[in-house]
Protein backbone atom coordinates (compact mmCIF):
# COMPACT_ATOMS: atom_id res chain seq x y z
CA UNK A 1 0.00 0.00 0.00
CA UNK A 2 2.81 2.44 0.96
CA UNK A 3 4.89 1.54 -2.21
CA UNK A 4 1.58 2.17 -4.49
CA UNK A 5 0.49 5.42 -3.12
CA UNK A 6 4.23 6.57 -3.37
CA UNK A 7 4.60 5.74 -6.77
CA UNK A 8 1.25 6.87 -7.85
CA UNK A 9 2.15 10.36 -5.94
CA UNK A 10 -1.46 10.29 -4.48
CA UNK A 11 -0.25 11.62 -1.37
CA UNK A 12 -0.60 9.88 2.33
CA UNK A 13 -3.56 12.01 3.37
CA UNK A 14 -5.10 12.49 6.75
CA UNK A 15 -7.25 9.59 6.93
CA UNK A 16 -5.61 5.76 5.80
CA UNK A 17 -6.74 2.12 5.75
CA UNK A 18 -7.00 0.37 9.20
CA UNK A 19 -6.97 -3.34 8.15
CA UNK A 20 -6.57 -5.78 5.36
CA UNK A 21 -9.70 -4.81 3.64
CA UNK A 22 -9.67 -1.55 3.48
CA UNK A 23 -5.49 -1.64 2.15
CA UNK A 24 -6.49 -3.72 -0.62
CA UNK A 25 -9.23 -1.56 -1.39
CA UNK A 26 -7.38 1.47 -1.39
CA UNK A 27 -4.57 0.26 -3.83
CA UNK A 28 -7.24 -0.83 -6.59
CA UNK A 29 -8.30 2.73 -6.11
CA UNK A 30 -4.81 4.07 -6.71
CA UNK A 31 -3.96 1.96 -9.52
CA UNK A 32 -7.67 2.64 -11.23
CA UNK A 33 -6.96 6.34 -10.92
CA UNK A 34 -3.06 6.60 -11.62
CA UNK A 35 -3.93 4.30 -14.91
CA UNK A 36 -6.45 6.98 -15.71
CA UNK A 37 -4.47 9.96 -15.43
CA UNK A 38 -1.58 8.53 -17.36
CA UNK A 39 -4.03 8.04 -20.83
CA UNK A 40 -5.53 11.32 -20.20
CA UNK A 41 -1.81 13.12 -19.55
CA UNK A 42 -0.47 10.60 -22.73
CA UNK A 43 -3.54 11.96 -24.78
CA UNK A 44 -3.27 15.83 -24.17
CA UNK A 45 0.51 15.51 -25.14
CA UNK A 46 -0.20 13.65 -28.18
CA UNK A 47 -2.45 16.20 -29.35
CA UNK A 48 0.23 18.79 -28.44
CA UNK A 49 3.05 17.72 -30.52
CA UNK A 50 0.86 16.80 -33.58
CA UNK A 51 -0.37 20.34 -33.63
CA UNK A 52 2.33 21.10 -35.77
CA UNK A 53 3.78 18.24 -37.65
CA UNK A 54 5.58 19.95 -40.07
CA UNK A 55 7.32 22.34 -37.78
CA UNK A 56 8.51 18.55 -35.29
CA UNK A 57 9.93 17.07 -38.63
CA UNK A 58 11.37 20.01 -39.16
CA UNK A 59 13.24 19.84 -36.03
CA UNK A 60 14.01 16.53 -36.17
CA UNK A 61 15.97 17.57 -39.68
CA UNK A 62 18.08 20.10 -37.96
CA UNK A 63 18.70 17.97 -35.28
CA UNK A 64 19.84 15.42 -37.91
CA UNK A 65 21.74 18.58 -39.72
CA UNK A 66 23.62 19.72 -36.57
CA UNK A 67 24.81 15.83 -36.15
CA UNK A 68 25.93 15.32 -38.95
CA UNK A 69 28.27 18.86 -39.33
CA UNK A 70 29.63 18.18 -36.07
CA UNK A 71 30.88 14.32 -37.07
CA UNK A 72 31.55 15.81 -40.76
CA UNK A 73 33.93 18.77 -38.82
CA UNK A 74 32.54 21.29 -41.48
CA UNK A 75 33.80 24.79 -41.52
CA UNK A 76 31.47 27.45 -39.54
CA UNK A 77 30.72 29.60 -43.07
CA UNK A 78 29.98 26.01 -44.33
CA UNK A 79 27.66 25.66 -41.46
CA UNK A 80 25.63 28.49 -41.63
CA UNK A 81 25.18 28.57 -45.37
CA UNK A 82 23.46 25.19 -44.46
CA UNK A 83 21.25 26.12 -42.03
CA UNK A 84 19.87 29.14 -43.65
CA UNK A 85 19.47 26.67 -46.86
CA UNK A 86 17.02 24.20 -44.37
CA UNK A 87 15.69 27.48 -42.71
CA UNK A 88 14.17 28.72 -46.35
CA UNK A 89 13.80 24.89 -47.32
CA UNK A 90 10.58 24.92 -45.52
CA UNK A 91 8.20 25.18 -47.63
CA UNK A 92 9.35 23.08 -50.44
CA UNK A 93 9.32 20.91 -47.77
CA UNK A 94 5.51 21.15 -46.89
CA UNK A 95 4.62 21.47 -51.04
CA UNK A 96 5.88 18.00 -51.66
CA UNK A 97 4.15 16.85 -49.09
CA UNK A 98 0.81 18.37 -50.42
CA UNK A 99 1.65 16.59 -53.65
CA UNK A 100 1.27 13.26 -52.14
CA UNK A 101 -1.94 14.47 -50.54
CA UNK A 102 -2.78 15.60 -54.28
CA UNK A 103 -2.11 11.78 -55.72
CA UNK A 104 -4.51 9.84 -53.22
CA UNK A 105 -7.56 12.35 -54.66
CA UNK A 106 -9.95 10.92 -56.98
CA UNK A 107 -9.27 12.33 -60.85
CA UNK A 108 -12.05 14.87 -60.90
CA UNK A 109 -11.12 16.48 -57.39
CA UNK A 110 -7.56 16.20 -58.98
CA UNK A 111 -8.10 18.36 -62.05
CA UNK A 112 -9.94 21.06 -59.52
CA UNK A 113 -7.40 21.00 -57.48
CA UNK A 114 -4.44 21.28 -59.65
CA UNK A 115 -6.05 23.88 -61.81
CA UNK A 116 -6.72 25.79 -59.22
CA UNK A 117 -3.45 25.77 -57.52
CA UNK A 118 -1.43 26.40 -61.48
CA UNK A 119 -3.82 28.84 -62.81
CA UNK A 120 -1.68 31.71 -62.07
CA UNK A 121 1.41 30.46 -64.18
CA UNK A 122 -0.38 28.52 -66.79
CA UNK A 123 -1.59 31.92 -68.39
CA UNK A 124 2.08 32.28 -69.28
CA UNK A 125 2.69 29.42 -71.49
CA UNK A 126 0.07 30.00 -75.10
CA UNK A 127 -0.34 26.26 -75.84
CA UNK A 128 -1.70 25.21 -71.94
CA UNK A 129 -3.43 28.68 -71.62
CA UNK A 130 -5.66 27.72 -74.78
CA UNK A 131 -6.17 24.28 -73.31
CA UNK A 132 -7.26 25.44 -70.40
CA UNK A 133 -9.97 27.14 -72.00
CA UNK A 134 -10.73 24.32 -73.38
CA UNK A 135 -11.05 22.36 -70.35
CA UNK A 136 -13.32 24.84 -68.73
CA UNK A 137 -15.59 24.90 -71.39
CA UNK A 138 -18.50 22.67 -72.08
CA UNK A 139 -17.02 21.33 -75.34
CA UNK A 140 -16.70 17.48 -75.64
CA UNK A 141 -12.83 17.74 -75.96
CA UNK A 142 -13.57 19.01 -72.26
CA UNK A 143 -12.47 16.28 -70.37
CA UNK A 144 -9.84 14.56 -72.44
CA UNK A 145 -8.07 18.56 -72.38
CA UNK A 146 -8.80 18.75 -68.43
CA UNK A 147 -6.94 15.35 -67.98
CA UNK A 148 -3.92 16.70 -69.96
CA UNK A 149 -3.74 19.59 -67.82
CA UNK A 150 -3.94 17.54 -64.69
CA UNK A 151 -1.07 14.88 -66.00
CA UNK A 152 0.95 17.69 -66.62
CA UNK A 153 0.85 19.31 -63.34
CA UNK A 154 1.54 15.75 -61.72
CA UNK A 155 4.41 15.56 -63.55
CA UNK A 156 6.22 18.48 -62.69
CA UNK A 157 8.92 18.17 -60.30
CA UNK A 158 9.73 20.40 -57.71
CA UNK A 159 13.76 22.44 -57.27
CA UNK A 160 15.58 24.36 -54.69
CA UNK A 161 18.99 26.18 -55.41
CA UNK A 162 20.89 27.83 -52.93
CA UNK A 163 21.56 31.65 -53.48
CA UNK A 164 24.39 32.28 -55.90
CA UNK A 165 23.72 29.26 -57.73
CA UNK A 166 23.86 28.93 -61.90
CA UNK A 167 21.56 26.60 -63.14
CA UNK A 168 18.78 25.54 -66.34
CA UNK A 169 19.08 22.74 -68.89
CA UNK A 170 17.19 23.42 -72.52
CA UNK A 171 14.42 21.38 -72.98
CA UNK A 172 12.96 22.42 -69.30
CA UNK A 173 9.94 24.94 -68.63
CA UNK A 174 10.94 26.59 -65.18
CA UNK A 175 8.28 28.35 -62.84
CA UNK A 176 9.51 30.68 -59.96
CA UNK A 177 7.37 29.90 -57.03
CA UNK A 178 9.84 31.96 -54.39
CA UNK A 179 12.99 34.11 -54.49
CA UNK A 180 14.74 35.97 -57.06
CA UNK A 181 16.76 34.74 -60.13
CA UNK A 182 18.02 37.23 -62.56
CA UNK A 183 18.47 35.94 -66.21
CA UNK A 184 19.40 37.31 -69.40
CA UNK A 185 19.56 41.08 -67.51
CA UNK A 186 16.17 40.74 -65.65
CA UNK A 187 15.03 39.73 -62.33
CA UNK A 188 12.53 37.22 -62.49
CA UNK A 189 9.99 37.27 -59.19
CA UNK A 190 7.24 34.78 -57.47
CA UNK A 191 5.11 33.67 -60.83
CA UNK A 192 7.70 34.11 -63.66
CA UNK A 193 8.04 31.86 -66.27
CA UNK A 194 10.62 30.83 -68.75
CA UNK A 195 11.49 28.17 -71.38
CA UNK A 196 8.48 28.68 -73.34
CA UNK A 197 10.19 26.78 -75.93
CA UNK A 198 11.04 23.65 -74.15
CA UNK A 199 8.93 22.00 -77.00
CA UNK A 200 10.62 22.75 -79.69
CA UNK A 201 13.37 19.79 -80.33
CA UNK A 202 16.00 21.74 -81.99
CA UNK A 203 18.71 22.98 -80.07
CA UNK A 204 19.41 25.87 -82.40
CA UNK A 205 16.19 27.41 -82.23
CA UNK A 206 16.21 27.53 -78.45
CA UNK A 207 16.77 30.46 -75.88
CA UNK A 208 19.41 29.84 -73.55
CA UNK A 209 17.62 28.91 -70.21
CA UNK A 210 20.35 29.57 -67.67
CA UNK A 211 19.60 31.79 -64.47
CA UNK A 212 21.19 32.55 -61.99
CA UNK A 213 19.99 32.45 -57.83
CA UNK A 214 19.88 35.83 -56.13
CA UNK A 215 18.42 34.47 -53.06
CA UNK A 216 16.90 30.95 -52.53
CA UNK A 217 15.10 29.99 -54.97
CA UNK A 218 12.36 27.53 -55.46
CA UNK A 219 10.96 26.38 -58.64
CA UNK A 220 9.06 23.83 -60.44
CA UNK A 221 10.09 22.20 -63.66
CA UNK A 222 8.45 20.35 -66.51
CA UNK A 223 10.86 18.77 -69.36
CA UNK A 224 10.28 17.86 -72.88
CA UNK A 225 10.18 14.10 -72.67
CA UNK A 226 7.50 14.35 -70.11
CA UNK A 227 5.23 16.68 -71.90
CA UNK A 228 5.34 14.72 -75.26
CA UNK A 229 4.63 11.68 -73.55
CA UNK A 230 1.60 13.02 -72.22
CA UNK A 231 1.02 14.35 -75.96
CA UNK A 232 1.52 11.22 -77.27
CA UNK A 233 -0.85 9.58 -74.33
CA UNK A 234 -3.91 11.84 -74.73
CA UNK A 235 -3.63 12.49 -78.29
CA UNK A 236 -4.15 9.37 -79.15
CA UNK A 237 -7.72 9.19 -77.70
CA UNK A 238 -8.56 13.01 -78.83
CA UNK A 239 -6.54 14.01 -82.20
CA UNK A 240 -7.79 17.37 -81.76
CA UNK A 241 -5.44 17.76 -78.57
CA UNK A 242 -2.27 15.94 -80.85
CA UNK A 243 -3.21 18.59 -83.49
CA UNK A 244 -3.03 21.62 -81.33
CA UNK A 245 0.51 20.33 -80.01
CA UNK A 246 1.69 19.74 -83.41
CA UNK A 247 0.47 22.99 -84.62
CA UNK A 248 2.36 24.90 -81.89
CA UNK A 249 5.22 23.19 -82.10
CA UNK A 250 5.62 24.20 -85.60
CA UNK A 251 4.66 27.56 -85.57
CA UNK A 252 6.99 28.04 -82.82
CA UNK A 253 9.56 26.64 -84.43
CA UNK A 254 8.76 28.85 -87.21
CA UNK A 255 8.93 31.67 -85.62
CA UNK A 256 12.38 31.35 -84.03
CA UNK A 257 14.11 30.23 -87.73
CA UNK A 258 12.99 33.50 -88.81
CA UNK A 259 14.25 35.24 -86.09
CA UNK A 260 17.23 33.65 -86.00
CA UNK A 261 18.05 34.18 -89.90
CA UNK A 262 17.02 37.30 -89.11
CA UNK A 263 19.97 38.36 -86.98
CA UNK A 264 22.39 36.41 -89.12
CA UNK A 265 21.97 38.70 -91.62
CA UNK A 266 21.78 41.92 -89.28
CA UNK A 267 25.55 40.90 -88.23
CA UNK A 268 26.73 40.25 -91.53
CA UNK A 269 25.49 43.44 -92.54
CA UNK A 270 27.10 45.23 -89.61
CA UNK A 271 30.72 43.45 -90.12
CA UNK A 272 30.35 44.42 -93.83
CA UNK A 273 29.67 47.66 -92.83
CA UNK A 274 33.00 47.88 -90.79
CA UNK A 275 35.24 46.40 -92.98
CA UNK A 276 34.24 48.87 -95.56
CA UNK A 277 34.58 52.46 -93.90
CA UNK A 278 36.03 53.70 -97.49
CA UNK A 279 32.68 53.29 -98.76
CA UNK A 280 30.89 55.53 -95.91
CA UNK A 281 33.80 58.45 -96.63
CA UNK A 282 33.18 57.94 -100.43
CA UNK A 283 29.37 58.33 -100.20
CA UNK A 284 29.75 61.21 -98.09
CA UNK A 285 31.93 63.22 -100.01
CA UNK A 286 29.30 62.74 -103.12
CA UNK A 287 26.58 63.93 -101.16
CA UNK A 288 28.61 66.94 -99.65
CA UNK A 289 30.38 67.84 -103.44
CA UNK A 290 28.50 70.38 -105.73
CA UNK A 291 26.52 69.12 -108.94
CA UNK A 292 27.51 65.70 -108.23
CA UNK A 293 31.53 66.57 -108.00
CA UNK A 294 33.60 66.23 -105.47
CA UNK A 295 34.59 69.55 -103.40
CA UNK A 296 37.71 70.89 -105.93
CA UNK A 297 38.79 72.97 -102.72
CA UNK A 298 38.87 70.21 -100.20
CA UNK A 299 42.22 69.07 -99.70
CA UNK A 300 43.45 65.38 -101.17
CA UNK A 301 40.61 65.66 -102.51
CA UNK A 302 40.57 64.34 -106.48
CA UNK A 303 39.71 67.95 -108.10
CA UNK A 304 43.18 68.94 -106.44
CA UNK A 305 45.25 66.62 -107.31
CA UNK A 306 44.31 66.98 -110.61
CA UNK A 307 44.51 70.19 -110.87
CA UNK A 308 41.03 71.49 -110.54
CA UNK A 309 38.03 72.07 -112.98
CA UNK A 310 34.78 70.16 -114.10
CA UNK A 311 36.89 68.09 -116.14
CA UNK A 312 39.37 66.74 -114.19
CA UNK A 313 37.03 66.19 -111.42
CA UNK A 314 34.61 64.20 -113.59
CA UNK A 315 37.43 62.24 -114.83
CA UNK A 316 38.23 62.06 -111.10
CA UNK A 317 35.01 60.61 -109.68
CA UNK A 318 34.97 57.99 -112.96
CA UNK A 319 38.51 56.78 -111.88
CA UNK A 320 37.77 56.56 -108.03
CA UNK A 321 36.68 52.98 -107.18
CA UNK A 322 32.79 51.69 -107.25
CA UNK A 323 30.83 52.39 -103.82
CA UNK A 324 29.14 49.22 -102.28
CA UNK A 325 25.83 50.84 -101.48
CA UNK A 326 24.15 47.62 -100.10
CA UNK A 327 26.07 48.25 -96.86
CA UNK A 328 24.46 51.50 -96.42
CA UNK A 329 21.02 51.68 -94.94
CA UNK A 330 17.74 53.26 -96.45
Amino acid sequence: YFTSYTITSVGYGDIGPVNIVERIVSIVMIVISGISWAVVLGQVCGIVVNLDSDQQTFRTNMDELNSMMSDRVLPTDMRQRLRSFFLSNKTAQRRMRHDRLISCMSPGLQGEVVMSINDRWIGHVSLLRQIQVVAKGASRNAPSFASFIVGISLRMTSIVHAQQELFGVPHVLYIVNRGLVSRQQRILQTGAVWGQDFVISDSRLVDPSQGYSLTYVELTTLSRESFMLLAEKYGSVNSELKRRVRRYCCWLAFQRAVWKEARRRQRRLKRTAQAQPSAWLALAEAYSSKDGAFDSNSKGGPAAKSGGGPHNAASASASAEPVDFRCVPL
